[in-house]
């Protein structure tokens, strides 16, 4: 299954990819689709899991997660 994590800051989507491969998932960073105000500088990693680990390991780094999108 695909997820779409949103994180907001081109900064957090490095700092969570690099957090994810550390960890064995290999991601996209990229351009949130359909931004709203809510969602920073608008962008998103995507990935994929069958698991909410990587969404658990990306909060517990204090990586800012805006929303998560299941495709």
């Amino acid at each position: 299954m695909n997820i779409y994590i949103k994180v907001g800051s081109i900064t957090n989507a490095q700092r969570g990819q690099k957090l994810l491969r550390m960890h064995g998932y290999k991601s996209q960073i990229k351009k949130s689709e359909n931004q709203s105000a809510v969602d920073g500088c608008g962008y998103a990693l995507l990935f994929e899991s069958d698991s909410d680990e990587p969404i658990k390991l990306l909060e517990k780094n204090k990586i800012d997660v805006r929303g998560v999108e299941r495709k």
